[in-house]
C-alpha cells in the first residue's frame, strides 16, 4: 500500500503543479488581451480625433479654394479694398460718419 499511496501524491503534485501553470499562463494571457485592447480603444480615439481635423482642414482648404478663385475677379478686389482698407476710387470723396 505504501507505493500506491506515494504514486498517488506524486500523481496529485504533478496535477497541482499543472494547474497553477495553466492558471498563470491563463491569467498572463488575459493580461496581455486586455492591454491590446486597451492599446486599440486609445488608437481608435486617435484615429478618430485625427480623421475630424482632417474634415476641418479640407473645409479649410475648400473656403481657401473659393477665396483665391474670387479673387481673380476684379469685382471682388474692389469690393474687399472699399470695405476692409477703405480705399475709394479718383475722384470720388469719402463719407466719414460721425458717431457724436
Amino acid at each position: 500500500m505504501f507505493i500506491f499511496e506515494e504514486v498517488v501524491c506524486i500523481k496529485k503534485r504533478r496535477f497541482d503543479i499543472f494547474v497553477i501553470i495553466l492558471f498563470a499562463a491563463l491569467g498572463y494571457f488575459i493580461y496581455i488581451a486586455v492591454n491590446q485592447q486597451i492599446y486599440i480603444s486609445n488608437i481608435e480615439q486617435e484615429r478618430a480625433a485625427i480623421q475630424t481635423r482632417f474634415e476641418e482642414e479640407q473645409t479649410k482648404n475648400k473656403e481657401l479654394s473659393e477665396e483665391k478663385q474670387a479673387l481673380q475677379d476684379p469685382a471682388y478686389i474692389e469690393k474687399i479694398a472699399r470695405e476692409e482698407l477703405g480705399m475709394t476710387r479718383k475722384d470720388e470723396i469719402p463719407y466719414v460718419a460721425s458717431d457724436k
